[in-house]
């Protein structure tokens, strides 16, 4: 869809489209369904799931009809573009009438709490699934509740289901309680306590950034006096902490909106959606019409006050159609629209994919509806076609600069290390450029606008371990005139050593040429619409040809460009953010509450990214990267000399130092922008680090637009080609060369260029296989990877330059040991992800050291340690 002008932007961000999905299938021929309040609903394998509920089937309850429970399932099935009615050969009744219980959907199926009918509140819980091979309905037991509940509300993290607040005993309650499904056997679980009793409040759980955590908004409060509390209420659980906090009450940021018995979902990553519900207008009319009823005693009187009452009831105009929209983040809300039909109350909204289901419900007192509402939320921003214009020139312009770039390629050494003419200040911009990476360029302002500052030193750590490297590590490299880092191991211990270290390699690059290809085009595809396939391919083909043809040289210096379009960007957000943010004074007031700022976290608790965390895992992961990895090993060797790749590496090291300041600066200021235009996020992003992508294409001026998502493009390619180059290189020069001694030099540039034409092909493929997964946060995953068991890598580099005992055979076993204990610290310990290159490097030190005394080797160390060299 193409705007009418140049600088229009059409931002479907947060559009609903609702419809009318299906009718509850009739009762009998011939009839039409009343409806029903208060169901079980849920997803389970394909199909919406909709369980008792109650009516008035023979006339409304001012008229004296009574509630009618029921037990019928039915279930609605999606497939492809259609949605039908399916009849269960079996499980089409539940084992008891019950209503105004409540549900919350997992993967093993719904879990039904709680309940009413007839004779009150019941503490009966269920499993319901569906059985798609016997088209049946299946109903497992599972513990009961501690006390009866109707009117809860009922969420889930993980298989932790978390039931808050409801009626027990004709009384609000303010009960919380958890079942672990993992456990065996499961057991209910008393949590801290709400901070009010209240019912018919919507619960559903949503990370805020930093973790999940169980949102309770809304609700109602019955009194004794027959007046109900209405609420606006907004509390949040931390599992963690095991507390409540207050959060921003439901409604504009000035006025509280009272809201009950409403449903919601939780959106994207950090978003909560609240659907309808009932203000309590007339609710609050009625309460007090039937206390002066029964206080009444002049029957002329309470007959009048009845008449009222009862004309209140069927003038009833229906509930809340508002559909608000809250984040987790910046803590604030903002209505983006409303149903288009009735709204209905006393239901369980249901999200499926895309899909968000509201079956049935309450649609005035005593009236309820057949109808099974259903929203699709449309989750992107349109290109201008300037935008489209500049991202189509830009390839062009990247295309042919990889052809101005790859006429020099005519031997291995060109290939590997770009003939040793890559002038200082361009090997410095590339090295920087390799960190600075489309997963760096969204994550680090996403991390920040998530949380706070607190990651600030695990960058500047590069800084701290630049003299390190540049005395330690490069001298080795460039006087033993290795291609591979892994060559100074073999020199230094023995081929297996080199062998394993270069596995390991190469098997990290694997995963992370993935990811650094998935990632980017996940997110571009959220914010401008390109099909992700289209994205991966484009990515993997541009750096299979380019890389193929023309090695490390035109590597770097697209990086160098890449460097170029990415600064100049931020460097604009930087400075165009804060003209869009108004209300500096409430702004900054919401950073110092919500601790935006902070850098500095000084608890001794190494499950979260305190500072020493932060500096201990920084430095052990800085010095891998710099010292011992080969993607940025292999600029060091594309200098003329020594003195000059120093210099490559002091002007990368230094460069992060601005780029930090600027990107963890936008991060802080997409907080105060999003905050202050709360309707501009876009509650589809179902990954936190798409935050700045979707600003760079719904908010900035168009043309730069385009230049930004192209500059990612860029980044996400140059990144690959990095990586593919020197895994390339690894495979040729630690596993070809070294099996097959006698090869000619044509025939080494061959088989490297093979390599990496494979190594491309593999990588997109995988990319395209893992485009519809799930992934976690990217700076997250990023470091998982990182530190997981390059650390051991880490470990035998140190080894063997500031040792003389250690031994090949020790540091291989070392090594090996280090392995095991990383998958151990992982699975058997909460440490937090960024301590595992330290736990790494340390273990494999400790654990080498300690064989090489029980397996010593004797052989020449001149010039391969730092003793006499």
């Amino acid at each position: 869809m193409w705007p009418g002008t140049a600088f229009a932007r059409e931002n479907r961000a947060n559009d609903i489209r609702w419809s009318v999905a299906a009718q509850l299938p009739p009762p009998a021929p011939g009839q039409a369904h009343p409806g029903v309040a208060g169901a079980f609903a849920g997803w389970h394998n394909g199909v919406l799931l909709i369980a008792g509920g109650a009516n008035f089937p023979g006339g409304m309850p001012w008229e004296g009809g009574k509630k009618a429970y029921h037990d019928e399932v039915y279930v609605l099935q999606k497939s492809g573009g259609s949605i039908q009615w399916v009849i269960p050969s079996a499980g089409r009744f539940l084992n008891k009438m019950a209503a105004y219980g409540a549900s919350v959907s997992l993967p093993q199926g719904v879990v039904c709490v709680g309940g009413e009918n007839a004779f009150g509140a019941s503490k009966n819980v269920f499993l319901m699934q569906w059985d798609e091979a016997k088209r049946q309905v299946r109903f497992k037991p599972l513990p009961e509740l501690p006390v009866p509940l109707a009117n809860a509300g009922a969420a889930a993290i993980g298989n932790v289901v978390y039931v808050a607040g409801g009626e027990s005993g004709g009384k609000p309650s303010s009960g919380f309680f958890a079942l672990d499904l993992s456990r065996n056997p499961a057991q209910w679980q008393t949590l801290p306590a709400l901070p009010e009793a209240l019912s018919h409040a919507v619960v559903v759980a949503q990370g805020n950034g930093k973790s999940p955590h169980v949102y309770v908004m809304g609700g109602r409060s019955a009194q004794a006096t027959g007046i109900s509390n209405l609420h606006g209420s907004n509390y949040c659980y931390d599992p963690a902490e095991r507390q409540w906090k207050t959060k921003a009450p439901i409604g504009d940021g000035t006025h509280t909106t009272a809201l009950s018995a409403g449903t919601g979902v939780p959106s994207g990553a950090s978003y909560i959606l609240l659907i309808g519900g009932d203000k309590g207008h007339v609710f609050h009319q009625i309460e007090t019409l039937n206390a002066r009823i029964a206080e009444e005693a002049d029957p002329d009187a309470k007959a009048r006050l009845q008449a009222e009452k009862v004309a209140l009831l069927t003038a009833h105009k229906g509930f809340s159609k508002d559909v608000y929209l809250y984040n987790t983040i910046t803590d604030v809300w903002a209505r983006i629209g409303g149903l288009p039909g009735a709204g209905q109350v006393t239901t369980t909204a249901v999200k499926a994919g895309e899909d968000i289901f509201i079956p049935s419900g309450e649609i005035r007192p005593g009236v309820r509806t057949p109808a099974v509402t259903r929203g699709v939320v449309r989750n992107q921003a349109s290109f201008s076609w300037i935008d489209t214009a500049v991202l189509l020139i830009c390839f062009l312009l990247m295309t042919a600069g990889r052809f101005f770039f790859t006429g020099h390629t005519s031997n291995t050494n060109d290939y590997f290390k770009g003939g040793e003419r890559i002038p200082q200040w361009a090997a410095g911009i590339s090295i920087f450029g390799a960190k600075l990476s489309a997963i760096t360029f969204m994550g680090i302002p996403a991390k920040t606008y998530a949380t706070d500052w607190t990651y600030f030193f695990l960058l500047m750590t590069i800084i701290m371990v630049m003299p390190l490297v540049a005395r330690y590590f490069i001298p080795f490299y460039r006087k033993l005139h290795v291609t591979s880092a892994y060559e100074y191991l073999g020199k230094r211990f023995n081929d297996a050593c080199r062998m394993m270290a270069s596995a390991l390699y190469v098997l990290l690059q694997l995963g992370r040429m993935s990811i650094v290809v998935l990632l980017p085009s996940i997110a571009l595809t959220l914010v401008t619409g390109i099909d992700v396939s289209l994205c991966i391919i484009i990515i993997g083909a541009i750096s299979i040809f380019f890389t193929v043809k023309g090695g490390i040289e035109a590597v770097i210096w697209v990086e160098v460009v890449q460097v170029l379009i990415l600064a100049a960007g931020a460097l604009f957000c930087l400075f165009y953010l804060p003209f869009q943010i108004n209300d500096w004074k409430a702004g900054m007031q919401a950073v110092e509450n919500a601790e935006k700022l902070k850098v500095f976290d000084f608890r001794f608790d190494f499950t979260e990214p305190t500072f020493w965390v932060v500096l201990i895992g920084g430095l052990a992961i800085s010095l891998l990267t710099y010292g011992t990895d080969q993607t940025t090993v292999q600029r060091y060797l594309t200098t003329k000399t020594e003195a000059e790749s120093v210099k490559s590496l002091k002007l990368g090291a230094w460069l992060t130092l601005p780029s930090t300041l600027v990107f963890f600066s936008i991060g802080t200021l997409l907080f105060l922008f999003f905050r202050e235009q709360p309707a501009q996020v876009n509650m589809a992003l179902d990954n936190v680090d798409n935050t700045f992508p979707w600003y760079i294409v719904s908010e900035l001026p168009a043309g730069l637009s385009g230049l930004l998502i192209a500059g990612i493009f860029a980044a996400a390619m140059s990144s690959t080609e990095a990586s593919m180059n020197s895994t390339a290189t690894l495979l040729t020069t630690d596993f070809y060369q070294k099996f097959k001694p006698g090869v000619t030099p044509a025939q080494t540039l061959f088989f490297a260029r093979a390599t990496t034409l494979l190594l491309g092909v593999f990588v997109t493929c995988i990319a395209l296989y893992m485009a519809h997964k799930g992934v976690s946060s990217l700076w997250d995953k990023f470091n998982t990877i990182l530190g997981l068991f390059t650390g051991c890598i880490g470990g035998a580099f140190v080894l063997g330059i500031f040792t003389r005992r250690a031994s090949g055979n020790g540091v291989v076993a070392g090594m090996a040991i280090s392995c095991v204990t990383q998958v151990m610290i992982q699975q058997y310990t909460g440490i937090h992800l960024l301590m595992y290159a330290f736990t790494g490097l340390a273990s494999c030190v400790f654990f080498g050291y300690i064989m090489s005394l029980l397996m010593p080797a004797h052989r020449d160390l001149t010039g391969l340690t730092i003793y006499g060299r």
